[in-house]
């Protein structure tokens, strides 16, 4: 019972309730405000899911689902409004032959849903408080995270990274004009020397 309530456990519990958060209020946020708190969310979940312990399985019967069909279809059309141009772009991966590359289709919406409905069945599942539906909380998630989960973290990000850094991606005009734009703007009229820098080496000859 002690592992369970330990300080490894608790703080992925806090985290992945940041991330549900953050998902069922993603229609209240800017584009670019969402893909900026997924942005530090998902690799602290990655981080934190490694270090949760794996007990054994309490249960006999199917866990608990408690994210249904329409919640589910909720969060995934909400995300999916926000990230429209992120949905579906085409990335090179390689093939099954030397040389050969296939087209891959990645869609952020469902992947984000996707880590969604695991989180949110684990945080419901944890919050009931008694020790086997915590225990078995913690075994899902953590044999989820091995399989599974912790690829869709990083797939997530992964698709994240240059819709945020890279303007010319066709992605990134999903947040243009967005808080990244009126940033990227500030930052351009903005020496990369401080004033006292400049006193030190001086002007250049």
């Amino acid at each position: 019972m002690e592992e369970l309530k330990s300080p490894v456990v608790k703080e992925f519990v806090d985290v992945a309730a940041d991330f549900c958060k953050v998902m069922e209020q993603a229609s209240q946020k800017r584009t670019g405000e969402l893909l900026s708190n997924l942005q530090q969310l998902l690799p602290e979940l990655y981080l934190k899911a490694s270090r949760l312990p794996k007990p054994k399985y309490c249960y006999e019967e199917e866990e608990k689902k408690f994210v249904g069909e329409d919640d589910y279809a909720r969060i995934h059309d909400t995300l999916q409004q926000k990230v429209e141009l992120v949905n579906g772009i085409v990335k090179m991966s390689p093939g099954t032959r030397p040389g050969q590359h296939e087209l891959v289709s990645f869609n952020l919406a469902e992947k984000l849903a996707d880590i969604y409905e695991e989180l949110k069945n684990f945080c419901m599942l944890y919050d009931v408080g008694l020790s086997p539906a915590m225990n078995d909380a913690v075994w899902i998630c953590r044999t989820s995270f091995e399989q599974g989960l912790g690829m869709k973290l990083i797939e997530g990000l992964k698709i994240l990274h240059p819709v945020i850094y890279n303007r010319h991606t066709e992605g990134s005009r999903a947040v243009q004009g967005d808080d990244f734009g009126a940033v990227a703007a500030e930052d351009e009229d903005e020496p990369w020397y401080s004033d006292d820098q400049e006193e030190i080496y001086g002007e250049d000859e």
